[in-house]
Formats: structure tokens, sequence, C-alpha cells
């Protein structure tokens, strides 16, 4: 596992996938916010998917890649926070950027997805195409009549408030009236960004006293169906989201680094690690 989500790769043909012993199963598995129904209905959706093995395969190990990656940068987040009280970068939101400056700030074009896929993440295969697509279902959700896809309190406030225009692409919609709402919902998300989870699970639910525990993401509640067992791209969208979320909170970061730790002894931007590195040689 180590080897294929490090980008290790058989030499003869490059396919990662062939390091893991239970092959596409494995894959699945790794995805860890994925709730058993849900995880069992990838897999034989995935199975029985028209799209050749291997594109199939590599898709899946650029699901677990993207993941594990994200993964390491929390806690670039955790960092942020440790050394600056979230009161005070929401404050900062408010009383510095104002809603002027925050509507500036909450844009993020469409197209921004693919080069953060391939600059920052090195996913240029057909996952890149994958999530590009889907972000089309973010941008159009409410039209969609699916269900809300996000878990825990924090990144569900922040899916209903995210919207989208065609002028400004993602955006968050804030104005005078809203704005303390609109910041305090997004400094939500953005401490949720420093785990412990990358992305949070539902909570086991019981059914009754003979039945046994289940998942919330069952087949039943209400979320999205395409096909009695078809693929459901629902954590694709969570990650689109959380892409989103990262671009705006690594924007504040940057931001209120600038304005208020401006001093040497107080700059710590999200390349901290990298002057680790160069310390350490």
């Amino acid at each position: 596992m180590f080897e294929f989500v490090s980008g290790g790769a058989c030499q003869c043909c490059g396919f990662n996938h062939l390091f893991l012993p239970d092959g596409l199963k494995s894959l699945v598995d790794a995805c860890t916010d994925l709730e058993t129904d849900a995880a069992n209905n990838e897999l034989a959706a995935a199975e029985k998917s028209p799209w050749p093995p291997e594109m199939r395969n590599q898709v899946w190990a650029d699901r677990v890649r993207l993941r594990t990656k994200m993964k390491r940068e929390m806690a670039d987040y955790r960092k942020f926070f440790d050394k600056n009280e979230r009161s005070d970068v929401e404050r900062w939101c408010i009383d510095t950027l104002g809603a002027k400056g925050l509507r500036r700030l909450f844009q993020m074009p469409r197209k921004e997805i693919s080069p953060i896929l391939g600059s920052g993440y090195n996913i240029h295969s057909a996952y890149a195409i994958v999530l590009c697509a889907v972000a089309e279902q973010v941008a159009n959700f409410k039209v969609t009549k699916f269900g809300i896809d996000a878990r825990g309190v924090a990144e569900i406030a922040f899916e209903e408030l995210l919207a989208y225009d065609r002028r400004g692409g993602f955006i968050l919609p804030i104005n005078e009236g809203n704005m303390e709402l609109c910041a305090t919902t997004f400094m939500d998300m953005m401490v949720s960004l420093s785990g412990p989870k990358l992305l949070a699970r539902a909570p086991k639910v019981v059914d009754g006293p003979d039945h046994e525990e289940g998942d919330a993401d069952g087949p039943d509640n209400g979320r999205e169906q395409l096909g009695e067992k078809g693929p459901s791209f629902r954590s694709d969208r969570r990650m689109v989201r959380l892409l989103i979320a990262r671009y705006w909170a690594n924007r504040i970061i940057d931001k209120y680094n600038a304005d208020v730790n401006a001093s040497p002894e107080n700059d710590d931007t999200m390349g901290s690690a990298n002057e680790k590195e160069n310390e350490a040689e």
C-alpha cells in the first residue's frame, strides 16, 4: 500500500494498482470515507462498469492517491490554528476584508479544478476528467435534486451555502446582511480542514432492537440513486467541495499572514514544511 500511494508502479506496464493483492477491492476499501454499504455498492458497480479494467482501476487508484496527499496537508491547517485563534481570524475577515473583500476572495473559477489536480497533486489520469465532470454537478447541484452529500455540521453548512455564478464560478453569496453568518460558516469548515478526518463518515444507525447497526448511507436514505446499483459520485462531489474550501482557506491564510503575521518570526506560510526540510539538510 505504501508503494502504491507513493506513486510506485510496475516497471513494464506502469500500472500501480497491480501492487494491491485484492485488486479493485483494496482500492475501494482504501477510501475510508465511504460507509460500508456505499463501498459495497461502488465495488459492485465498478466491477460491472463498461470502462476498460485498467482505466477503472486507475481512477480508483487516483481517488486513493488524492486522499492520501490531502491528508498529509491537514497538518498545515493544524499548524496555522495552533498559532492563530480561530476567533481572531474570523474577526479579521469581517473587520478587515468586509463584505466586498470577502466576495472577491470567495470566488473560484470552475476551470481551476484541473490545474489544482495536475500541478498540486499530479493527477492527470481519467480521474481528473471525472472530477472536472463532477464539478459540473456541484455547480448545478440544486438542479440535480440530489440529497445532501456532506457529513458533519460544518461540511453540511458549507455545502448548503456554496453557490455557483456564471461569471464568478464557485462563490459564497455574501452581502452586508449575511456577512457574519457566512464568515462563521466558512471558518467552521476551515477549522475542519485540520482534521481529525479528511472527510467525515455518517454515524451508525440502528433500525430496531432486532437489527444490527447499519450505515446511514444505505440505499434507502433518500439520497442519490443512479440506477439500482449504478455508481455514485457523491464522494467525488465531496472531494470537489473540499478542494474549493482549501483553495479559499489558503487564500485567507496567505492574506492573514501578510497582514497580521508580517514579521519574519511570525510569517508561517503553507510552504513551511519545505523550510524545515532545508534546515534539516
